[in-house]
């Protein structure tokens, strides 16, 4: 919608007249020099629309088994080099944070030396705690987090009162290299090396993003830590896997079923399985 508001805007500005100088000829507003040098590099620039080579040739990380170009909606269909470099950005953005956030989960529902150690309980609730008692937190850390995405921008993001396009990264720009490598991890790998590691990135993000999902939903749901579902999840498994063994349980189910529980009998040579599975993939 704000995104809306402003586009209208700079139309409205660009269509409004301009004043006329002694030549009689009108000068062009800013917005109007801005807009026309936009829509001429649009223009300069082509468009490519084949996905499966556009991903190939602009995201060479990413693609691993068992989807290597997985796009079953074919967003990137149709789309340009410089969007989908975008969504590689925010894939892995989202990545690391959710990297972070899960593993922030599970650390501050058991280990929260922070605040005293007055903020306890499901992950999900802190919020609210630290608000309730330390109103200034979340300001203070949201100012933080504002610093470091306003040099993210100026690191990897084309600059539109420099001739840059909006919405576009630099050309030379590698999606998601901020060379931020405090370790040093990266200094003898070789470029397989360094490969593999970006996809494991890639890969652990994906999932991460899908694990802190479904752990936000389990605890909106029953308003338990993580640990303690897994617990109860774990001592149901326990229950049920004992009432199997426990004798009255097996006494009425042969009452309904006698073969229930009888080894069943081997009509093959056990020597033979082995061979049997080699040709499985010849069927």
């Amino acid at each position: 919608m704000l995104h809306t508001i402003g586009f209208l805007a700079l139309t409205a500005a660009s269509a409004a007249p301009a004043p006329k100088t002694s030549a009689g000829l009108r000068t062009r507003t800013p917005v109007r020099r801005f807009l026309t040098n936009a829509n001429a590099r649009s223009a300069a620039q082509p468009s490519r629309t084949s996905a499966r080579a556009d991903i190939r040739a602009v995201l060479p990380t990413g693609a691993t088994s068992p989807a290597p170009y997985f796009d079953p909606l074919e967003l990137s269909k149709g789309a340009d080099e410089n969007t989908i470099k975008r969504w590689r950005e925010a894939e892995l953005t989202h990545g690391r944070v959710s990297m972070l956030g899960a593993l922030g989960f599970l650390v501050a529902e058991n280990f929260h030396p922070l605040f005293g150690g007055d903020i306890t309980g499901p992950a999900i609730d802190h919020f609210q705690q630290i608000d309730d008692k330390y109103p200034g937190f979340w300001k203070a850390l949201l100012f933080t987090i504002s610093l470091f995405e306003s040099y993210r921008s100026t690191y990897g993001w084309s600059d539109p009162t420099k001739g840059g396009d909006l919405w576009s990264l630099k050309p030379e720009y590698v999606p998601g290299d901020l060379k931020f490598d405090p370790l040093n991890l990266l200094a003898d790998k070789t470029p397989a090396e360094i490969e593999e590691l970006k996809n494991k990135e890639l890969n652990n993000g994906r999932l991460a993003m899908i694990s802190l999902a479904g752990i936000i939903a389990q605890e909106l749901i029953n308003h338990e830590t993580i640990v303690d579902t897994w617990r109860q999840i774990l001592d149901s498994e326990e229950k049920a896997a004992l009432g199997l063994t426990d004798s009255d349980f097996q006494d009425n189910v042969k009452n309904i079923d006698p073969k229930f529980l009888t080894e069943p009998k081997k009509d093959y040579d056990p020597n033979e399985v082995g061979k049997l599975i080699t040709e499985l993939p010849k069927l």
